[in-house]
């Protein structure tokens, strides 16, 4: 029963971290980007190739690879155990504390602890009041969305399994009316087919398709 080792391990240690990249887009990245994009020879793209798809692809692909150059990108590592309030500024005190701690200053580090739990105590007060706000605001999606946040609730997104075969029934069902015109001779006719008789035409059918004579149009007063 000692060296028995328990199943139950912590959230942090059974998912593991998002990292996620994202770009700043500051004022002067978004100049460089301009700058880059004004001195550009737009008519280079034109002449080398004749088609469109090409040049899109072309031209789509000079943008990005302006924008990776002038555009700085940013790293962002997120644990499953962060909170909402766990700012930026709390991740530098966190580790200010923690080089303290491992300098061993005894003094340094009481003054780095103090910080850190002040701000922690002030960034869960402000948070709070984030949260009573969009209470009285009567704002229901930013309070189920934090909501969704504290309790990690990630609902699953609806997926359709047979999308290909509703596009074409789709597809299908608007083109139905339309088909392709080549010209009079491409419409199918039905054969006409008159049957000839022999026996001449019996008194009642002659005088069921005899014409009618034409009434007399009223003569005015």
């Amino acid at each position: 029963m000692v060296h028995l080792i328990p199943s139950y391990r912590h959230k942090l240690k059974l998912c593991k971290p998002v990292v996620r990249k994202f770009k700043k887009w500051t004022s002067e990245a978004r100049e460089k980007l301009q700058a880059c994009l004004d001195c550009t020879d737009w008519d280079v793209f034109k002449s080398a190739t004749n088609s469109l798809d090409e040049y899109t692809e072309a031209v789509t692909s000079y943008i990005s690879f302006c924008e990776d150059s002038c555009v700085p990108t940013s790293t962002r590592v997120s644990f499953n155990n962060d909170k909402p309030w766990f700012t930026a500024e709390l991740r530098q005190l966190r580790r200010q504390k923690d080089q303290a701690f491992e300098s061993e200053d005894k003094v340094l580090y009481k003054e780095s602890k103090y910080r850190f739990s002040k701000a922690v105590r002030d960034a869960k007060r402000l948070y709070f009041e984030k949260l009573q706000q969009q209470l009285s605001a009567n704002d229901s999606a930013s309070v189920w969305r934090g909501v969704r946040q504290i309790t990690n609730y990630k609902p699953k997104t609806p997926h359709s399994m047979n999308d290909l075969r509703l596009a074409d029934e789709f597809n299908d069902y608007c083109c139905r009316f339309e088909c392709q015109w080549d010209g009079p001779d491409s419409i199918p006719h039905s054969p006409i087919i008159l049957h000839q008789s022999t026996s001449p035409p019996s008194p009642s059918s002659a005088g069921a398709h005899a014409s009618v004579p034409p009434i007399p149009a009223p003569h005015p007063r």
